[in-house]
């Protein structure tokens, strides 16, 4: 297989499981690139390493959801989106490329299903740290001259730490780290949205759309202002949960845009935990 043959599987694939092959096959090809010295080749041929790496956290995503495996896919969601980051700045992906903005635009609506609220984040100094291409120390005086996030040898270049002063953590809601998930003992989160949105697909790049908007609580509805709040504080409506929008949730709808008969579910109030 060579890499044209490649990018027209890559462009094409519309499955749940791609080609393992693809893989050893690019390392292949991006070793004869570099020891023929083809720097442009080799990126082009790491680019489409890092399409294969999206593309194939993405639908195993899916699949581990197929399975109830949830924060597996949660996981393969936030490896993609890394990998998405290394991507950007190396190839345009806005033509949908390789189902690249599909991608970049379903991570999040998938991501925002899941019941997960707070995450750990860790606090600490890095101490001492080398250049991945070069392996020279580097310090604030000292520079290798390489640039975090270049491609050379069809590898891109990253600090690598060697050590580290471990501070504490931090409980957090919107860390960069999302894998770092909070699991309360004796608690089970409750996957109920994903669960129903998942019955319905059909495949991982099924289309669908996720609206959210702002409904008010069966319990403040038809109270004045200046009566006192349902939540019993003590003080009144307007100044309570009128003022704080704890009179409020927010209400998910989700639109299948391809199926060809429609279905309705009823509304249903869903805790974060079962």
């Amino acid at each position: 297989m060579e890499k044209d043959d490649i990018k027209r599987y890559l462009q094409n694939f519309k499955g749940t499981m791609l080609d393992a092959r693809i893989r050893d096959r690019l390392a292949e090809i991006k070793q004869v690139e570099v020891e023929n010295g083809d720097q442009a080749g080799a990126k082009d041929t790491w680019c489409l390493e890092q399409v294969y790496k999206i593309v194939n956290h993405y639908v195993s995503a899916y699949s581990c959801l197929k399975e109830n495996k949830h924060f597996d896919a949660w996981n393969h969601y936030d490896r993609a989106d890394i990998e998405f980051s290394f991507l950007k700045k190396h190839l345009d992906y806005t033509d949908n490329k390789f189902k690249l903005l599909f991608i970049y635009n379903y991570i999040p609506k998938f991501q925002k299903l899941f019941p997960y609220q707070y995450f750990m984040s860790r606090e600490s100094i890095v101490k001492s740290e080398h250049c991945s291409v070069c392996g020279q120390k580097l310090s604030l005086r000292q520079s290798c001259g390489h640039h975090v996030g270049e491609i050379y040898n069809g590898e891109q270049c990253f600090r690598v730490v060697d050590d580290l002063e471990f501070l504490g953590m931090a409980i957090v809601k919107n860390p960069f780290d999302k894998y770092t998930v909070l699991f309360p003992q004796g608690m089970e989160y409750n996957y109920h949205m994903l669960d129903k949105l998942v019955e319905h697909l059909d495949s991982p790049f099924e289309k669908w759309d996720l609206r959210i908007s702002k409904e008010l609580r069966k319990e403040y509805r038809n109270i004045g202002r200046n009566k006192p709040c349902p939540c019993n504080s003590g003080e009144k409506y307007k100044k309570c949960c009128y003022q704080s929008g704890n009179d409020r949730y927010e209400h998910y709808r989700i639109l299948f845009l391809e199926k060809k008969t429609n279905f309705y579910e009823p509304v249903t109030m869903i805790n974060t935990w079962k």
